[in-house]
C-alpha cells in the first residue's frame, strides 16, 4: 500500500520490524570490531596497567605491616621501592666486576675456541660428502654471521628508543601502583557501590581473594627465581663453566616465564657448556635437569604452596596464550591472569550453574 495521511501502510511497517533484529545485529557486530580494534590498540597499556595491579598486589602485605607502625602509605611503598632498587643496585655492584673479569677472559680463550670451530667445521664437511644436499659451510656461516650483524645493528639503533619506553613504562608502574595501594578502599568501595546490595559481600570477597592470590603468586615467584638462580650459579662454579654469574643471572630472570621460560633461558647456557666439550655439556645438562625437579618438587611448593591452585594444564594452554598474544610479557601475566579467571568460573559461575541445574524439573519418565 502507498502512504497515506502520512502513515505507513502495515506492509512497510511489518518489513520494518522484520528487518530490524537483522540492523541491531550489524550494528553490534561493527560496536564489536571496533571493541576488538581498540584493545588491540591498548595491548601495551592495558599490559602496564595489569602489571602495576600485580605490583601493587604484592605490596599490600608488607604495606599492611607498615602501616601498623603509622607510616604512612605512599610513605611505605616508596620506602619499599627505594630498597628494592637498592637491593638490584647493591647486586650490580658485586656482579659488575667480575662479570668484566669472565668477559675479559673471552679473548684470552679465543684461539681454544677457533680450534674446537674448526673441529665441527671438519666435522661437518666429512657429513657433507655423503650428503651433497647439504650447503657448503662457509655460506652457512657467512649467512648466520650476516644474520646476527644485521640483528645486532638493528637493535643498537632501536636501543635509546628501548631504553626510554622502558623508562617510561617502569614510571608508569610506579605511579600506578603507588595510586592503587593507597587508595584501595575508596576503589573497592566504588566497585561495590555498582554492585546490588545483596551481592556486594560475594563480590567483596571474591575481589579480596583474587587480590591476595595475586599477590601472593608475585612475591613467591621473586623467591624461586633468587633461589633457583643462586643454586645454579654454585653449579656452574663446580662444573667450571665460563660466565657463570651472567649465566645463571639468565635462567633466574627465566623462570619468570612459567613451563617454557627456564629452558628458553637455559639455551645459552647449553650453547656455551657445548663449547667447552661433551663432558661439561652432560654435565649442565643434568645439574639443569635436577634444579628444575627439585624447584617442581620442593622449592615451588615450599615457597609458592597452593597460592594458584589451578589445574597444570590450565597454566600451560594460559601460557601459550599469552605468549603468542603478547611475547614474554604475556606470558608473564598469563598465570596469574588464568587464576583471576578460575576464581571467578570458580566462586561464581560452577555455583550458579549448580544452582539452575538443582531448581530444574526433572524430565517425566518415559512412557
Amino acid at each position: 500500500m502507498a502512504v497515506r495521511g502520512g502513515r505507513k501502510t502495515p506492509c512497510v511497517a511489518s518489513t520494518w520490524e522484520r528487518a530490524k533484529p537483522i540492523y541491531v545485529a550489524l550494528l553490534l557486530a561493527l560496536l564489536t570490531w571496533v571493541a576488538l580494534q581498540a584493545l588491540a590498540d591498548l595491548s601495551h597499556v592495558l599490559l602496564i596497567l595489569f602489571v602495576s595491579i600485580l605490583f601493587a598486589a604484592a605490596l599490600t602485605g608488607p604495606v599492611a605491616r607498615l602501616e601498623r607502625w603509622r607510616i604512612p602509605r605512599a610513605i611505605s611503598v616508596i620506602g619499599i621501592y627505594l630498597v628494592s632498587l637498592g637491593l638490584v643496585v647493591g647486586v650490580l655492584w658485586f656482579v659488575t666486576p667480575p662479570l668484566f673479569d669472565q668477559v675479559a677472559t673471552l679473548g684470552d680463550r679465543a684461539p681454544e675456541y677457533a680450534d674446537r670451530y674448526d673441529t665441527v667445521r671438519e666435522a661437518y664437511e666429512e657429513i657433507r660428502e655423503n650428503y651433497g644436499s647439504l650447503p657448503p659451510w662457509d655460506a652457512q656461516a657467512n649467512r648466520l654471521g650476516n644474520g646476527v650483524l644485521e640483528w645486532a645493528g638493528d637493535r643498537a639503533l632501536a636501543l635509546p628508543e628501548a631504553v626510554f619506553t622502558l623508562f617510561l613504562d617502569a614510571l608508569a608502574v610506579f605511579v600506578i601502583s603507588m595510586l592503587l595501594v593507597t587508595n584501595r578502599e575508596r576503589l573497592l568501595g566504588f566497585a561495590l557501590s555498582l554492585v546490588h546490595p545483596t551481592d556486594r559481600a560475594l563480590v567483596s570477597g571474591l575481589l579480596e581473594k583474587m587480590w591476595s592470590r595475586v599477590g601472593a603468586y608475585l612475591r613467591a615467584k621473586v623467591i624461586v627465581m633468587t633461589i633457583v638462580g643462586a643454586i645454579t650459579y654454585v653449579a656452574l662454579l663446580v662444573i667450571g663453566v665460563p660466565f657463570a654469574l651472567v649465566l645463571a643471572i639468565i635462567v633466574a630472570f627465566g623462570e619468570a616465564i612459567p613451563r617454557v621460560g627456564p629452558w628458553l633461558a637455559r639455551i645459552p647456557l647449553l650453547g656455551i657448556a657445548a663449547l667447552e666439550g661433551l663432558t661439561t655439556f652432560g654435565l649442565v645438562f643434568a645439574a639443569s635437569v635436577v634444579i628444575e625437579n627439585g624447584k617442581g618438587y620442593f622449592i615451588s611448593p615450599y615457597v609458592e604452596g597452593d597460592q594458584l591452585d589451578i589445574h597444570p594444564l590450565l597454566v600451560f594452554v594460559a601460557v601459550l596464550v599469552g605468549a603468542t598474544l603478547g611475547g614474554f610479557a604475556g606470558a608473564f601475566v598469563a598465570v596469574p591472569l588464568a587464576a583471576i579467571v578460575d576464581v571467578f568460573v570458580r566462586d561464581v559461575v560452577v555455583p550458579w550453574r549448580r544452582r539452575d541445574v538443582a531448581t530444574e524439573a526433572p524430565a517425566p519418565p518415559p512412557a
